[in-house]
């Protein structure tokens, strides 16, 4: 998530330079290696997310035991690809 930072950064100053830049941008977008990393990123917020609402639940002391905790972290990487899947395939993030 800390490397879309500067590439967001970069394709903000880009399409702001006026009409040709933000052609450039647009085509960058169209990318195949731009389509992968986005996709990355997509996954890497939904792990984020859910793993954190995993940890604010720690915080309370529910699933506390190594069995439930293991369990529940397997349940993130799962469902984190599954939310990516549902974002990506559903047309939410193009």
């Amino acid at each position: 998530m800390v490397l879309a930072i500067p590439f967001a950064a970069i394709l903000l100053h880009l399409a702001a330079s006026g009409q040709q830049g933000f052609e450039s941008a647009a085509g960058l977008l169209d990318s195949w290696w731009v389509g992968l990393f986005l996709i990355g990123l997509v996954w890497s917020l939904m792990h984020h997310l859910l793993a954190g609402i995993r940890h604010l639940v720690l915080d309370i002391g529910i699933g506390l035991d190594r069995p439930v905790a293991r369990r529940t972290a397997k349940t993130v990487l799962v469902a984190g690809l599954v939310l990516s899947l549902l974002l990506l395939v559903g047309g939410l993030i193009s």
